[in-house]
């Protein structure tokens, strides 16, 4: 259990950290299927479908806007895929049922 909760720690610090950074829209699109990988493998599909859901959709959007060559819109859904996942992972970790 604590090594969950120091994984998540990292995981929501790192992101936090890639957020506030210039990065690419090559970096956010990696950035935002890691955390959609990290929230898989924690359960999330099963126990916070809903939060999983949303951030594989809008990780799918950004995905849409970067072959159109969208690239703030791509940012903007790659951004909102890597917070639902953190929600997803928040969830899934501390046991949140609504």
């Amino acid at each position: 259990m604590v090594k969950k909760v120091v994984a998540v720690l990292m995981v929501i610090f790192g992101f936090s950290f890639a957020l506030e950074k210039n990065i690419t829209m090559s970096e956010y699109l990696d950035e935002a299927q890691k955390a959609l990988k990290i929230a898989y493998e924690s359960g999330a599909h099963i126990k916070a479908q809903y939060e999983y859901g949303k951030a594989l959709g809008f990780y799918n959007i950004a995905k849409e806007q970067a072959s159109d060559f969208q690239t703030e819109n791509a940012i903007e859904a790659a951004k909102e895929s890597i917070e639902w996942s953190l929600k997803a992972l928040e969830k899934t970790n501390t046991g949140e049922i609504k």
